[in-house]
């Protein structure tokens, strides 16, 4: 309002009429919605008039005010610089239009509750198409508040309860929001005003219908394949069918709930559902859900070069969304480009403490998620200060909810408690990755099994052989234990890992190297990544460290390679190689290989042993000009230098030649 009395008070610079609207906490894709209303409402006047508007979102540093201008002969919208207007006839024209407007505005509530709920509905689609589903859902029950009738936001607010690829759903929940709308699904699709809606509408019906959920999902796909042929242009449409699509593979280590559950990586629904995704692209480049669910579907090592166009795009337009902002990571991660997946991350989790604070929710709704994998990014950077304290932004949090999950996780049984999970994750992967085994090396209590696991390799690399082998027997335990999920496989290839580290501790070397081999064809076997290493550890490239330990480092070479083909660019991989390779004599690899590590070490904390470690080796191994490649051109200077004086000496002995034939001559005629 300030700003509006400072416009007021410029007459040069005033305009025929202002709006104001709300706009802190707005999204630039809000304020656009809200333009576009405006137009539909101002636009005739302002272009047959030529007025201008002045509009003002304030406390909108990202929306900030702009003026709307018409022109003389057509009735397009030009955002405009502000003018000068002249003469006080085209202003009374302008004040009686507004009034007049006012009047003609009171008797259309039909029209601005429309607009109103479109607006709402348009915002919730996109949260729903960013996953942010706490977002979505209060937008479509916004939206159905504004305008009843609108069918969509009955079918939006269902969907919000089906979070496709976390595997998450509230039939419950999604049942009554339809039924909000109508008593049965035919009095439902009695509302619907197109075939369109009336497609959209009956796919949820069945996927929130009867039957178990693999029935109902598959009901659902179906159904949005139909839809979908039916409106091959929608880009909403086709980018909800792609997601369908997703939503019918396996995401993990081995399956949800079912090791036979086919993988996407590879297979022909990856290249059906990227198909469908790229062709919206192709007219809606921007579109947050085509531009989401593919990275999802290329979220593989082996495809992960064909999204990283996609996931800058993604994060150009993510603004506002924390889950959308950490998406790009995905893709940055299986890149290994640490610095961009740093960025995402940490943008990521700044945007959820905000919309914590700006809503005054619980600290415990952050994104804790994008939190932890910006911790395993700064260890890749060699910024372990940093990394810890991501753990203070988690450990208060935790420790205000009380003990929740640490009894259960002590008494091996019963599910963790998740942010405690997050938090013991977090714990464990500093400690591995730091190299830090005094932080664990005598505790004993632990929040998941990746903690335990760190408890134990640190216990076994400080010589506290009975510690180890006491948290082996309980690694042992949970490789079977159903609460386990998909992370079994991973527990099991950590016990071995762990025993292997106790036979080494235990002076018995080819035991050892017999385990780690094994544990490290074990996970060369699992699909391929997804998001953070797990098991926590890499066997091979603990085989790898083990072998240089030994003094067998033509045996940790391939090792090494074969975590980079998985986790490209991980740091301690890339250290590894370098030692593998100056160790055989390789020079030209372990030159390239230390270069890598500097290069991801660019801003590491002062005092990491491994930068100094490799600056050494590179000065060591500069390839000094010899002493012996001067001597060509010494020999070419010389041969040069005889040559100039021979050829002078040449010239030399013509002209004196040449002045004796003279004097001869002149001899003779004067005789």
């Amino acid at each position: 309002r300030t700003e509006y009395r400072q416009e007021r008070s410029n007459n040069e610079r005033s305009p025929d009429f202002h709006v104001i609207l709300p706009g802190y906490g707005r999204t630039r894709a809000s304020v656009r919605i809200d333009l576009e209303l405006i137009a539909g409402i101002l636009g005739r006047v302002v272009a047959q008039c030529n007025i201008s508007v002045k509009v003002f979102f304030p406390g909108n540093q990202s929306a900030p005010s702009f003026w709307i201008a018409g022109q003389d002969d057509n009735d397009v919208m030009a955002v405009t610089q502000p003018q000068a207007r002249q003469g006080r006839g085209r202003r009374a024209v302008g004040w009686g239009l507004a009034a007049a407007l006012g009047l003609a505005l009171s008797g259309g509530q039909d029209e601005r509750r429309a607009a109103s709920g479109d607006t709402a509905f348009r915002s919730g689609l996109t949260a729903l198409h960013n996953f942010e589903y706490e977002q979505a859902n209060e937008a479509f029950r916004e939206a159905r508040r504004a305008d009843p009738t609108l069918v969509l936001a009955y079918w939006g607010e269902a969907l919000t309860y089906y979070q496709t690829l976390w595997r998450n759903e509230n039939v419950e929940a999604a049942r009554r929001a339809l039924a909000a709308l109508g008593g049965s699904p035919g009095a439902r699709a009695a509302k619907a005003r197109n075939p369109r809606e009336k497609g959209l509408l009956g796919a949820v019906e069945l996927l929130f219908g009867e039957g178990d959920a693999a029935t109902r999902h598959r009901r659902y796909v179906d159904a949005m394949a139909k839809v979908a042929a039916e409106n091959p242009d929608d880009p909403d449409v086709v980018s909800l069918y792609g997601l369908a699509l997703l939503g019918t593979t396996s995401r993990s280590l081995i399956g949800f709930g079912d090791a036979r559950d086919p993988g996407l990586a590879g297979s022909e629904l990856q290249k059906q559902v990227a198909t469908l995704l790229n062709h919206v692209l192709l007219s809606h480049p921007r579109h947050p859900g085509a531009l989401h669910y593919l990275l999802h579907t290329y979220d593989d090592p082996e495809h992960a070069p064909l999204a990283l166009e996609t996931a800058r795009t993604y994060a150009s337009v993510a603004q506002g969304a924390s889950h959308a902002l950490h998406m790009p990571a995905h893709i940055f991660l299986q890149l290994g480009l640490w610095h961009d997946a740093a960025s995402s991350d940490q943008a990521a989790y700044d945007e959820s403490d905000e919309w914590v604070q700006h809503q005054k929710l619980p600290l415990a709704l952050r994104n804790y998620h994008a939190l932890s994998w910006l911790q395993y990014e700064l260890l890749q950077l060699g910024r372990y200060a940093a990394a810890h304290a991501t753990i203070d932004q988690i450990e208060p949090v935790v420790k205000d909810m009380g003990p929740t999950g640490i009894g259960a996780a002590q008494a091996d049984h019963g599910p963790h408690q998740p942010l405690l999970s997050d938090l013991s994750s977090m714990r464990a992967r500093f400690v591995i990755e730091a190299r830090r085994w005094d932080l664990m090396a005598t505790a004993n209590t632990f929040g998941n099994v990746n903690e335990l696991f760190a408890i134990g390799i640190s216990a076994a690399r400080t010589g506290n052989v009975p510690a180890a082998r006491t948290v082996r027997e309980r690694l042992a335990a949970r490789t079977t234990a159903p609460e386990e999920g998909d992370m079994r496989p991973a527990i099991a290839i950590m016990e071995r890992e762990l025993s292997a580290l106790i036979e080494l501790a235990s002076g018995r070397t080819d035991e050892a190297v017999g385990l780690l081999e094994t544990a490290a064809q074990a996970e060369l076997n699992l699909p391929p990544p997804l998001g953070l290493p797990a098991p926590i550890k890499p066997a091979p490239e603990l085989l790898g460290e083990v072998l240089l330990e030994v003094g067998r480092p033509g045996g940790a070479a391939p090792q090494f390679e074969s975590v980079l083909k998985r986790h490209a660019n991980r740091s301690l991989s890339v250290l590894g190689r370098a030692r593998a390779a100056a160790a055989t004599g390789d020079t030209a690899t372990a030159r390239q290989r230390y270069q890598d590590l500097l290069a991801n070490y660019d801003r590491a904390d002062a005092d990491i042993a491994e930068v100094q470690e490799a600056r050494a080796a590179l000065a060591a191994t500069a390839t000094p000009t010899p002493a012996t490649n001067i001597v060509p051109w010494i020999s070419a200077g010389v041969v040069l230098g005889v040559f100039v004086l021979w050829w002078g000496s040449r010239g030399s002995r013509r002209t004196r030649g040449s002045q004796l034939k003279k004097k001869t001559k002149a001899g003779r005629r004067g005789s």
